[in-house]
């Protein structure tokens, strides 16, 4: 049963290698004691040389092979210091009062040195494993950001895709009617206007479906098609397209601004300044003009569609750019006319995902403008 304590980590240590550590630093041992059977005796040397010597290779051994071989070494050391340096010579045991201190000093130093580093060894094994723990746990922070981040881009392109089936219904009535009045023999279009006209409506449906199959393939972000445009000539696109719900308003054409260039994608564009025409066409009366104005800032353009209707109050302001709600009155009442008012909600989603934005603010006099602000494209003049 797992209680949810952290369990250690068991560490094998290859035996072979430990035992080509043992006869490495038992070879040393072994040739340094060697070596000093040859220059024992002799009136120079001394004690000291002979504990500064052995020392230094316990602490050799200590680094590299562990507790078990420091002791085994200082017990060897011990009873070669004794036997080659502490008189009398070639014998255990001094007969000399003071001598035994000697002997004592050294084994307690080796015994320290040894166990100062194996404190040192599990200080730095203990290091390791807490650094190597935090690069486990910094890689899966990383992959949770990541994760997390291509799911934001999924929620982000289901969003968008979402939208884009919505505005199916609601952006087909507009050309679907401008089709129906350019064939109507009543409304008083020329045939040749007529027919270039109808081929204008036939490239924004198919633009549209081009549209539509980009943002449905599952899986994916919905590749926008960014590219600056002239803010005018979209503006005059979108009115040409909405020509048939616009056939009975008057329409004020922008004045011209110089490097008014947007960067969007067209057909979402033509899109969404189509419901923000739709939007003034429904609600403002009948007698009143459309105006239609370009503001354009240093990283920002406006195209904005001002018309005289009723306007809304300040705390409604969010809610019309909800889904799925009824387009409001000027009383803030929910209209009865059945439509739902969709194409806003639409219109800020894909302005936003341009990169831009739709917002609403009362016009002086009476009235609304809703602005659809684009990011403003770096126009490069020639000399």
């Amino acid at each position: 049963m797992n209680t949810g304590a952290p369990h250690a980590q068991v560490r094998w240590v290859d035996p072979s290698r430990r035992w080509q550590v043992w006869a490495r630093w038992l070879t040393l041992y072994v040739l340094l004691t060697a070596l000093v059977g040859q220059v024992a005796g002799q009136p120079e040397v001394r004690v000291a040389h002979g504990v500064l010597a052995y020392l230094l290779l316990i602490i050799g051994a200590s680094r590299e092979g562990g507790r078990a071989l420091s002791i085994v070494l200082v017990i060897l050391c011990h009873l070669t210091i004794d036997w080659f340096f502490v008189p009398p010579l070639y014998q255990f045991g001094s007969t000399r009062e003071l001598d035994w201190l000697i002997l004592v000093g050294f084994a307690t130093a080796g015994l320290l040195v040894s166990q100062l580093f194996v404190n040192l060894q599990q200080a730095a094994r203990l290091a390791h494993e807490r650094t190597a723990e935090v690069e486990r746990l910094s890689q899966e922070r990383l992959q949770l950001e990541r994760e997390a981040s291509a799911a934001r881009v999924l929620v982000e392109a289901d969003r968008l895709k979402n939208a884009l089936l919505n505005s199916v219904a609601h952006d087909l009535r507009s050309p679907v009617a401008t089709l129906a009045l350019l064939s109507d023999p009543a409304s008083g279009f020329q045939s040749q206007d007529a027919l270039l006209r109808v081929n204008g409506e036939a490239r924004r449906l198919n633009d549209f479906l081009v549209t539509l199959q980009r943002f449905a393939k599952a899986g994916e972000a919905p590749a926008l098609q960014m590219q600056p445009h002239d803010a005018e000539l979209v503006l005059q696109t979108a009115l040409r397209s909405s020509t048939g719900l616009l056939a009975s308003r008057t329409v004020h054409l922008p004045s011209p601004v110089e490097d008014a260039v947007v960067t969007c994608d067209s057909t979402l564009v033509s899109q969404v300044l189509g419901n923000l025409l739709q939007n003034a066409a429904r609600h403002a009366p009948a007698d009143q003009p459309i105006d239609l104005m370009i503001r354009a800032g240093d990283s920002t353009v406006d195209l904005i569609v001002a018309d005289r209707g009723p306007g809304l109050p300040a705390d409604q302001v969010d809610r019309i750019f909800a889904p799925l709600r009824r387009p409001l009155r000027a009383t803030g009442a929910p209209s009865t006319d059945g439509r739902m008012g969709m194409g806003l909600s639409i219109a800020r989603t894909f302005a936003r995902a341009q990169g831009g934005d739709v917002l609403y603010r009362p016009r002086d006099g009476g009235g609304s403008e809703f602005i659809l602000r684009l990011p403003r494209a770096q126009v490069t003049t020639r000399p």
